[in-house]
């Protein structure tokens, strides 16, 4: 089984597990922790991948750097994937987790991409056109990309709209690559 799947289903067990104790939005943030950490330091992965760590141990890390940080529930999953030998796709679960709770409330995530950093205004614009044209909250994270020279580039979920000066030069570019004069002879 890939653990894509393995994470879908342990994300969405906790996430029901989370919305009958009401803790959906404490677990929601502690799972962006732990993705975060996850993804940041390399000792911690290291821990996490160590098949010679035995469970005790790695539960007594965690304990150490989390007991404090965390909901009692998320750490008790926390100790459950190291239990089952799981604790590998935590960044991944994490993730599923973000999915499922955005799903349920209605979120979606969009990054806005632009050669400068915009005024406010304008992205609250782009902000109230995405929440008319998707009925959802949207939520704007915005990027600074200086190689697309101007306009900017929308990705929402798998979707993206490219309005940058970088794409229209590529475009342009391509086109008059294309030799269209054939000589006679």
């Amino acid at each position: 089984m890939k653990s894509e799947r393995i994470a879908k289903r342990y994300a969405k067990a906790l996430f029901l597990l989370a919305e009958d104790q009401n803790k959906t939005d404490a677990v929601f943030g502690d799972m962006q922790l732990l993705k975060q950490v996850s993804i940041n330091s390399r000792d911690f992965m290291r821990i996490m991948q160590s098949p010679v760590i035995n469970v005790s141990k790695k539960n007594t890390i965690f304990r150490a750097i989390f007991a404090e940080k965390l909901d009692s529930l998320s750490f008790a999953f926390l100790e459950f994937l190291t239990k089952k030998k799981r604790e590998i796709i935590l960044a991944e679960i994490a993730k599923e987790y973000s999915e499922l709770y955005d799903e349920s409330k209605n979120i979606k995530r969009a990054v806005f991409q632009t050669a400068v950093f915009p005024d406010q205004g304008l992205i609250t614009r782009v902000k109230e056109i995405l929440s008319k044209q998707l009925a959802a909250n949207v939520e704007i994270k915005n990027e600074i990309k200086p190689d697309l020279v101007g306009g900017f580039v929308l990705k929402v979920g798998d979707k993206q709209y490219d309005a940058s000066v970088k794409r229209n030069i590529n475009r342009l570019k391509k086109e008059y690559n294309v030799n269209i004069y054939i000589p006679k002879f």
